[in-house]
C-alpha cells in the first residue's frame, strides 16, 4: 500500500509539472527563491464531568493534560509558476491524570508529514494546481475544515490534488479530489500507538474507516453586497471495525448553498443549507439504507466598527437533522436520517459540545444562540458566546431533547512581535466552556450536572 501511494503521489506530481515546462505558463524569474521557517503550540486543557462519547450518560471523572506540537517549514518558488512546500511536525502531550490515554501521545511521539505539495500556478492564466498532502477550508468551515480528525487537532491535512479555477472576474470555483486513509505511512517513530487519522467511533483505535470524496465548491462574488457559495460534495466512507464488529460504510452526495448578504455598514446576514443523499451499507440480514438529513445556519449580526472596542453582536440558530436510531447500525432498516459532518471534525461550536459526539461527529443538534465580539485594544479579542442546546431526534434513548445550556468564552491576546527583526511573533488565548446539562444526560450525583473546559493555549511563529 505505502509502495502505491509513493508511486501515485509521483505520478500527479509529473503530469502538472509538463504542464507547467510551457513558457506561458510558467514564465522564467531571475531566479528561483526559498524560505524556512517553524512554529509551535503549547497547550493546557483541563475538563471534568464530560458525557460519555456518543451516549446519553455522564462520566465524573475529570483529565488535564499539557500538549507541545513543534513544526519546521520550507518553501521553495522555482518559477513563477512553480513551487513546493514541506512541513514537518510533532506533538507529544504530558497527562496529569487520564482516564485512558496515559500513554498515548507520550515523549517523543511521532515525526509526521504534515504538508508537502507541489503548486503549479497560472496555467492559462485561469487555473491553479496544488498536488499533494495540504489543509482545505472552505466557507465557514462547516464542510470541509479537518481531513484527519482523528488525531485531535495534531493535524488538518487532505491527500488531494485541488484545482482553482477563475471562471469570472471575481469568482472562481475550487475543484478536489481526496484520498484519505486512516492510518499515515509517511511518519517516523511510533513508539506507542498507531494514531487513527479519520477516527469515527471512540474506544477504536484502529476503526480502519479510508475516505474517498470529489468536490466543487464555487466562490461568487458578481452580485454586489451578496457573496454566494454552492457546492457538490461526493463522500465515500469505506467499512469500519471495532474489534469483531463490522459496521457498514456510507456512499453520499451533500449540496449546498451559502449566502452572505451585507445590509448596510452594521447590518450583514449569514444562510447556509444543505441536503445530503446516499446509501448505507447493506447490514447482516438487511439490505442498505437511505440517506436523506439536512443542515440549516441563520444568523443575523449587527456591528459597529466606529464605536470604541468594535462592538459584534449575532443571533443565530444551527440546526443538524437527526436519527431516533444509532449512527452505526439499526434494527428496521429504515431511512437514516442523522447529519453527516463530511470533513468538518473540528469545534466549531464548542469543544464539550464535539464531545457530545463519537469523534466529533456533529449531528442531532437544535443550537440557537447569541455571540457577541469586542476589541477593546489592537488585537485583544474577546468572544462570548451562548444559548441551549437540543437534540432534533430522542436517540440512545433519551428521557428529554434539551442536552443543556451552553456557555463559550474565549479571549485572544498578542504577546511578542518581530522578535527577530521583521519576524515572530507569540500570541495566546484563554478559553473556557460550560454546559449545564438538561434532561437528555442522566447524571446521579449532584456536582456532576455542570461539564467545564478549559484552554490556555500559547502560539509561536518564526
Amino acid at each position: 500500500m505505502k509502495k502505491n501511494v509513493v508511486t501515485s503521489f509521483v505520478s500527479l506530481v509529473l503530469v502538472p509539472w509538463l504542464f507547467a515546462a510551457e513558457p506561458e505558463v510558467a514564465p522564467e524569474k531571475s531566479g528561483p527563491s526559498f524560505d524556512a521557517g517553524f512554529d509551535l503550540r503549547f497547550r493546557y486543557e483541563y475538563k471534568d464531568n464530560w458525557m460519555d462519547k456518543g451516549k446519553t450518560s455522564v462520566d465524573t471523572s475529570y483529565e488535564d493534560y499539557a500538549r507541545l506540537r513543534t513544526r519546521v517549514w520550507g518553501k521553495a518558488d522555482f518559477t513563477e509558476g512553480l513551487g513546493a512546500y514541506l512541513r514537518i511536525g510533532n506533538e507529544f502531550r504530558d497527562y496529569r491524570n487520564s482516564t485512558g490515554n496515559k500513554h498515548r501521545n507520550e515523549f517523543p511521539d511521532e515525526v509526521y508529514i504534515d504538508n508537502l505539495y507541489l503548486d503549479v500556478k497560472n496555467i492559462r492564466e485561469r487555473v491553479d494546481f496544488r498536488i499533494g498532502r495540504q489543509n482545505i477550508k472552505e466557507g465557514r468551515n462547516r464542510m470541509i475544515c479537518d481531513g484527519t480528525g482523528g488525531d485531535g487537532t495534531r493535524t488538518e491535512y487532505f491527500d488531494a490534488i485541488l484545482a482553482k479555477v477563475k471562471m469570472l472576474e471575481r469568482s472562481d470555483v475550487d475543484l478536489m479530489a481526496i484520498w484519505n486513509r486512516y492510518r499515515d505511512d509517511w511518519t517516523i517513530g511510533n513508539p506507542h500507538d498507531v494514531h487513527d487519522q479519520t477516527k469515527i467511533k471512540s474506544g477504536s483505535p484502529y476503526s480502519k474507516m479510508h475516505e474517498k470524496a470529489l468536490a466543487a465548491y464555487m466562490h461568487y462574488n458578481e452580485v454586489e453586497n451578496l457573496p454566494m457559495e454552492f457546492y457538490w460534495i461526493w463522500k465515500q466512507e469505506t467499512r469500519f471495525f471495532d474489534k469483531k464488529t463490522r459496521y457498514p460504510g456510507r456512499d453520499f452526495h451533500t449540496l449546498g448553498t451559502r449566502l452572505i448578504p451585507r445590509f448596510s455598514e452594521t447590518f450583514s446576514a449569514e444562510l447556509e443549507s444543505a441536503l445530503q443523499l446516499g446509501q448505507i451499507d447493506g447490514q447482516s440480514g438487511m439490505e442498505g439504507r437511505n440517506i436523506i438529513a439536512w443542515m440549516t445556519y441563520a444568523g443575523v449580526t449587527y456591528e459597529r466598527a466606529d464605536w470604541f472596542a468594535k462592538p459584534r453582536l449575532t443571533g443565530a440558530v444551527l440546526y443538524l437533522s437527526g436519527d431516533d436510531d444509532s449512527y452505526y447500525k439499526t434494527t428496521d432498516g429504515s431511512t437514516a436520517t442523522g447529519w453527516n459532518p463530511v470533513f468538518n471534525r473540528t469545534d466549531s461550536e464548542g469543544h464539550i459540545s464535539a464531545g457530545m459526539y463519537d469523534s466529533y461527529r456533529w449531528s442531532n443538534l437544535i443550537y440557537p444562540h447569541l455571540e457577541t465580539a469586542v476589541e477593546p485594544y489592537a488585537k485583544h479579542k474577546v468572544r462570548l458566546q451562548a444559548g441551549p442546546m437540543y437534540a432534533a431526534e430522542k436517540d440512545n434513548d433519551a428521557r428529554d431533547s434539551y442536552r443543556g445550556l451552553f456557555t463559550l468564552c474565549r479571549y485572544d491576546f498578542p504577546l511578542l512581535s518581530k522578535i527577530f527583526g521583521k519576524r515572530g511573533e507569540l500570541k495566546g488565548a484563554v478559553i473556557g466552556e460550560l454546559l449545564a446539562y438538561g434532561d437528555y444526560y442522566e447524571h446521579e450525583e449532584a456536582d456532576a450536572d455542570v461539564a467545564t473546559w478549559l484552554r490556555i493555549e500559547i502560539n509561536g511563529k518564526f
